[in-house]
């Protein structure tokens, strides 16, 4: 078996540029006060709130997957 080598160099290889520090590539606005007002507001009611816990959620998820007890024969 002979293998064949190129004697041309190869073409179109870039070398990557160093990483810059961490930036940001879309500017980040403070939410209009009308939406804070709007999350206070649900937060009153009980309800479940962007970047919060949702206690429902949390109650659900951390419940044991068979049901136990007198209705269920255990």
């Amino acid at each position: 078996m002979t293998t064949m080598e190129s004697s041309t160099p190869r073409v179109g290889r870039r070398r990557r540029a160093p990483a810059a520090e961490h930036e940001e590539s879309v500017r980040h606005t403070p939410d209009p006060p009308i939406y804070s007002a709007l999350l206070t507001h649900w937060a009153e009611d009980g309800r479940t709130v962007p970047g919060r816990r949702d206690p429902e959620w949390t109650k659900i998820a951390s419940s044991p997957i068979w049901p136990t007890g007198p209705l269920y024969g255990s």
